[in-house]
């Protein structure tokens, strides 16, 4: 049945390279702001981001959205993924929306009063060929109807093909192709974090760091050891700073394109001149039980039937990658 699907999951993201070779640190403790933390994420790992916003909306205070679809979307089945998620058939709004509310009462997520007052970015691209636009609709549609319906932001002109847009660094707008960044004059990037974190200064050079940190339990989540980490010389120094994580897509990780998602994406540059540490976790692939050749994130089930939970082996990795950065749980 899963070889059957590699051909749809081929095209979720595609792509090829080496290993970063970065500074690598074992536990680095960091003055974290615990009110500017927020997540994103692009095509899986926008999904991903959602589940991680939602399983822990006490701690994140915005999610952005790039080609994907509402929380749950898939509901533990690879043919709902492959299906209506992607291909923007009816996902049932209702029943997700029951089952948020469900999850949140049984505790298995935060208590969704958390994220009345967070911001909801999301992002379809006119030339997207992978992800449906009704799907990221319905994203937005779940969203207006947990937060007020101004505080969820909806773009969907940006001439752009699957992917994260940027001002100048990747391929062009309509060609889909590793590292799956498009040079549209357009900065998804900025616009995330200006969204989630209100009207910030100015972009500048990413001058900062970027190292290699550990993911407590990778190893019983299908990720690999160590995470990337963007760090500005002010948080490096002791500065209080707020904490944005970035998700990769499928064979977007540094598996597959190296330092290009973490580099390119344009995360740093706003970080560097905001105080903001940019997390990059990373997902490892296989061909093997769980059956994951392009690396993508858990959003239909692969690691355990709590994938969208807070008992999520990988949101599990994340938050405590999280705890160990501040030095406390956060």
């Amino acid at each position: 049945m899963m070889r059957r699907c590699l051909p749809l999951l081929l095209i979720l993201l595609l792509g090829c390279g080496e290993k970063p070779h970065t500074p690598s640190v074992e536990l680095a403790n960091f003055k974290i702001d615990p009110d500017r933390i927020s997540v994103s994420g692009v095509s899986s790992g926008a999904y991903m981001a959602g589940q991680l916003h939602l399983a822990h909306s006490s701690v994140f205070g915005g999610l952005g959205i790039v080609a994907g679809g509402p929380y749950y979307c898939a509901m533990g089945e690879l043919s709902r993924a492959l299906g209506p998620c992607m291909k923007g058939g009816n996902v049932g709004l209702d029943a997700l929306l029951a089952n948020a509310h469900n999850a949140a009462a049984s505790g298995e997520i935060d208590d969704l009063a958390n994220v009345r007052d967070d911001a909801v970015w999301v992002f379809h691209g006119t030339l997207d060929a992978v992800v449906a636009e009704k799907s990221a609709e319905q994203a937005t549609t779940f969203y207006q109807q947990l937060i007020s319906a101004d505080a969820v932001t909806y773009i969907h002109d940006v001439e752009t093909v699957h992917g994260l847009p940027t001002l100048a660094t990747g391929s062009a707008c309509g060609t889909f192709a590793a590292p799956f960044l498009n040079a549209c004059d357009y900065d998804a990037a900025g616009e995330i974090l200006n969204a989630l974190h209100g009207e910030l200064q100015q972009r500048s050079s990413a001058d900062g760091s970027l190292v290699e940190v550990v993911q407590p339990g990778f190893e019983k989540a299908s990720m690999l050891p160590h995470a990337l980490l963007y760090v500005p010389a002010s948080c490096e120094e002791g500065a209080a700073c707020g904490i944005h994580v970035a998700l990769h897509g499928c064979s977007q990780s540094s598996e597959f394109v190296g330092e290009s998602f973490a580099a390119g994406a344009g995360y740093n540059e706003w970080a560097n001149s905001n105080q903001l540490l940019i997390l990059y976790p990373q997902v490892e692939s296989s061909k093997l039980a769980p059956m994951n050749p392009y690396g993508c994130w858990d959003w239909w089930g692969y690691s355990n039937t709590e994938y969208a939970t807070k008992n999520g082996p990988q949101i599990g990795v994340i938050k405590a990658t999280l705890d160990s950065l501040a030095g406390f749980t956060l």
